[in-house]
Parts: C-alpha cells; structure tokens; sequence
C-alpha cells in the first residue's frame, strides 16, 4: 500500500510557524540580552501557537506585523539607551547602563584640615572654645588661641582634638575637681581656687606641637603669628563693615541699652560722628541714614568697638565675630540696672556695660598684642577700635593737610599701609584733648624748623656773597699786577 504524503499547505503551514517562532525568539532574545532585562510582551507574542481559524489570514503575515513591532519597540529602547549614554551627567547623579537614574545626593567636599594662612578656619576653631560649658580659663600660654593657631578644636570637656585630621586628643587638665558638701567630686568641674603648677603649663605647650600624630601637618608648624589681625586699614573696607554692624542692630534696637548706661573710652560718640567725613553714610551700594536718636547712637557705639546685634529665642544679644563673646542686652536695661543697684546696694555707675572690656582678653579689638598692626606706621602698637577711629578721622586729624595739598604733596589716607607720617600722632586715642596738644607740639616744632631753614639760607647767602667779593678782588689784584709787567717791559 503507497505511503501517504501529507498535504502541501499542511507542510508549508508548518515551515513558516517555524520561522515565525525562530525570528520572534531572536529578536527578543538579542534585545533582552543588550539592554540585560527582558520582555515579557514580546516573548509571549513571539511563543504563542494557538492555531487561527480557516478563514482568517494566514499565520506567517500577523508573525511579521507582530515582528515589525517588536522591532519598532527595540528601536525605541536602544534610543532611549542613547540618549542616556549621551546625555551629560548632572551633578550629584549617577547613571548606569540600562538602569534607570539613580539620585545620590550631593555632599560638599570637606576644605582641607591644614590651612595655617587661613583665618576663616582658624576663627572656626576658635569658636568651638566660646562655651563656658565646655572650655574653663587657662594661663596665656596655653589659652584657646595657642591651641587654635596649632590645629586643635575643643571637643568636649577641656578635651582638644584635631578633627579632620590626625584626630589625636589632648585632655588639658590643670586644676583638681571641685568637691560637694558630702566630699564627693564633681564631674565636669574644676577647682578654680587652686594653684595652677607652671610645669604642668609648660608640659601642655608642648603637646599643641608633640600631641599631633608624627605625620600629621600641624606638628610641623602652626598659624602664622597675626592670623587674628583684623584688616582695617583700607578706609571703605573697613567703613562697610561698620556700617553692616550698625544695620544689624536695627530689627533689635527697642532693646539697646539708654546711652548713658554704657561706658566706652574717650572721645565720645557724638564726637565722632561730627568728626566723622559725610561720606561714610553714602559711601555703600545702599545709602545708610545716619544716627538720627538715641537708640542709632547707641548702635552706632557698639559697632565702633566691633559688636554686630542678633536675636535668638527672642533673646537680643550683642555677638562679637571674633572673639565669639556674647552679651545680653536685657542684662544692662535701665530697669534692670535701678534694680540691681537697690540688691546690692552699690552706684548704678558701677553696673553700667562697658562694651570694650565686655570683649575676651585676647580679642584683637581690645588686644593690641592679637591685632598685631604694623610696627613701621601711625597705626603700630593698636588695638583694632583704636585703629578703626584712627582710619575714620585720619583725614579730620592731620592739621597741617591744606598746607601739603598746597604744596603738591596731598597723601592718600584711604589706606595706611603707605607708611609712616610725622604729622599724624601715634598711639592711644584714648584723649581727645590729648591728641589737640600733641597737633601742637606738632605745629611748633613745624614752625621752629622753618625758621631754622630761614636762618640757614641767609647765612649761606652771606657766605656766597663773601666768597663771590673775594673771588673778584684776587681778579682785579691779578690783572694790576699783570699791567705793571707789561710796562716795564716796555720801557
């Protein structure tokens, strides 16, 4: 019996569902490969096998409809890939391939620890010694600022560390603890009555230097000796900041203190803003009104000797940015101060704030030694409040200005670094009438010098007079004898 032979369309049926499902499994297996994810859509469509109905079109046409989709599909995620691959990263955001964008938040790079010329660092660390809490008062040697310039913060109780770098630490202890009524000693207190032995001070001087590691930088070397100067000596330099310290007070100046309740070194305000140029008010990119009441004088004082005024917790304070001392300003009210003085029973003068001791002792607006001005100018040997009132009124000070503009010497006084100048008076500014008798002093010695220069040149004249006579003398003597010569030679 002949074998039967299945029939054409059967066979061709067959052939094209196997290259329909070949070509589908390919496309979607090379794309899941590429992009490292599958699809699930495609992969389904391209495995399915449920015969069609006679009547419907023919099987291998939907396999490529589905097939061109699949592509158009692939195509779409590969420019998608692109355009992730080409995109410029942005910041603090990482890209990987065939992943969705994954955020990381950005974080600031860290300055570097050993920063010795950098004042910004080094007031940072100074600050970290501001809270009473923290820091109790050590001899100078080894007070906050020497550990400060040497690389060390405070970290916790009279503890130093050197954070951000070798992280070593140092447990500055000089005094015992203090003891309560049953005996027994207090934790983080120190008898302040105690004698400090000055081997122990000595013997922490050295580790500011030998308790860093071996490799760490600040070991080597610290600060530069004036990294607490205050730069003051360019005139609108120094005339913008006082004047932000002056605005600072505004939003808080129903809380200021009355004028006579502060105590401050002569002259007094009032005499300085008469003596003051009428542009130091105009002289920022916003105009500033000058003092016009009492509670603007009283801000404008404070911001002389270096406070700037802030609020926190409905607390006014005074802040110095320098030495980090604070003040409370509630403290020195008139009400507070008639209250205090009837406790007490003492003057109401001794209980006024005076708002140049209220600084740390080694503030550089009250220390001339931690300002370190230069030592070959009119500025050498001030503290900064005395440098500042010495820019603002420089121009007012020298006496004798009109007479070098007439000469043709006016000096530029908008900054000092020019150097020294024997009219301007060195020192303290701490009397103003002081400073009128030392113009004085100034003008007579000016005055005897030009006398002398007088004296000077009519003796020189005399003496050019003499010798000219003596010169033409000997000529006429010489051409008489020369005449006799000559005639007895003739004869």
């Amino acid at each position: 019996m002949a074998e039967t032979q299945p029939a054409l369309a059967t066979t061709k049926r067959k052939f094209h569902k196997l290259v329909d499902s070949i070509a589908a499994s390919t496309s979607t297996t090379s794309l899941a490969s590429t992009l490292q994810q599958s699809n699930t859509s495609t992969t389904s469509l391209g495995l399915s096998a449920t015969p069609e109905p006679p009547n419907k079109r023919p099987r291998s046409s939907n396999a490529s409809m589905e097939r061109d989709r699949s592509i158009s599909a692939s195509q779409a995620r590969i420019q998608a890939l692109k355009d992730q691959l080409l995109t410029p990263r942005r910041e603090g955001t990482v890209r990987a391939v065939g992943k969705a964008a994954v955020s990381k938040p950005s974080t600031p790079r860290k300055p570097a620890n050993f920063q010795p010329y950098s004042q910004e660092q080094f007031l940072s660390r100074v600050k970290t010694f501001a809270d009473v809490k923290r820091w109790t008062t050590k001899p100078d040697a080894i007070n906050e600022i020497e550990w400060a310039k040497r690389g060390w913060s405070c970290d916790t109780w009279n503890t130093v560390a050197c954070k951000g770098g070798c992280e070593k630490r140092v447990a500055v202890k000089l005094r015992p603890k203090r003891k309560d009524a049953s005996g027994e000693a207090i934790d983080m207190s120190e008898d302040l009555s105690a004698d400090v032995d000055e081997r122990l001070v000595e013997r922490f001087r050295e580790l500011m230097e030998k308790g860093h590691a071996d490799d760490c930088l600040w070991r080597k070397r610290g600060c530069q000796e004036d990294v607490y100067h205050i730069p003051i000596a360019n005139r609108a330099t120094s005339s913008a900041e006082l004047l932000s310290r002056y605005q600072s007070f505004k939003p808080i100046a129903s809380d200021l203190p009355l004028l006579e309740n502060i105590t401050y070194p002569d002259p007094s305000v009032d005499n300085i803003l008469e003596r003051v140029p009428s542009s130091l008010f105009n002289s920022s990119t916003s105009a500033v009104p000058p003092p016009s009441s009492t509670s603007d004088t009283v801000a404008f004082a404070f911001a002389l000797f270096g406070w700037s005024g802030t609020s926190e917790s409905r607390i006014s304070l005074a802040v110095c940015n320098h030495c980090f001392q604070r003040v409370g300003l509630w403290l020195s009210s008139d009400t507070r101060l008639k209250e205090m003085s009837k406790k007490l029973d003492v003057s109401i003068e001794s209980l006024r704030l005076n708002i140049l001791e209220s600084h740390r002792e080694h503030c550089p607006w009250k220390n001339a030694e931690s300002q370190k001005n230069s030592n070959d100018g009119p500025i050498a040997n001030m503290a900064a409040w005395q440098t500042l009132q010495f820019i603002l009124l420089a121009r007012q000070r020298a006496s004798p200005q009109k007479d070098r503009q007439a000469r043709g010497h006016s000096r530029n006084v908008e900054s000092v670094d020019l150097g020294s100048e024997p009219d301007y008076p060195r020192g303290s500014m701490e009397s103003y009438h002081g400073d009128h008798e030392k113009d004085e002093a100034t003008a007579s010695l000016q005055e005897k010098w030009k006398k002398f220069k007088a004296k000077l040149r009519r003796t020189t004249s005399k003496k050019s007079l003499k010798s000219i006579r003596s010169v033409k003398s000997g000529k006429s003597v010489k051409s008489t004898s020369e005449k006799e010569k000559e005639n007895e030679a003739r004869h």
